[in-house]
């Protein structure tokens, strides 16, 4: 059962690189006015290269480690422990951010800044998970 779900998540995780692919060709395509499929042949092979790369990591990596899992009780609380914490810190933080913006006058903001901001956000909360899944 366990192997079925695997080749599920594979199959939709390729399939999602594949369609942004050709969307990417298509909006690239869109922007320069000339559309054609050429790069076609590069997403498909670096999806497939990129995902042979993985399978042959992840093997290696079984073999070297054997039937340790990954994570275990601990690092599962150590990880819920630190999404709660950066859950309140990115509300808190978002807030407080807003209120100044408003004590200072400021009516509308920018899309550009706020993508910033999650951007941020998004990145240190990934090193944070990294580091929790480390300790």
């Amino acid at each position: 059962m366990k192997k079925r779900y695997e080749v599920i998540i594979y199959a939709v995780v390729i399939g999602c690189m594949f369609i942004g692919g050709l969307l990417g060709v298509y909006l690239v395509g869109k922007e320069e006015g000339n559309f054609s499929f050429d790069l076609l042949i590069p997403i498909t092979v670096g999806i497939v290269g990129g995902f042979i790369i993985f399978l042959l990591i992840s093997k290696w990596r079984q073999k070297r480690n054997g039937k340790m899992p990954d994570v275990d009780e601990r690092t599962l609380l150590l990880m819920k422990k630190y999404f709660s914490i950066a859950l309140y810190v990115v509300l808190l933080g978002g807030g407080a951010l807003l209120l100044i913006l408003f004590a200072m006058g400021v009516e509308t903001i920018e899309t550009g800044m706020l993508i910033v901001y999650m951007m941020v956000v998004y990145f240190l909360i990934g090193i944070g998970v990294f580091v929790t899944k480390l300790i």
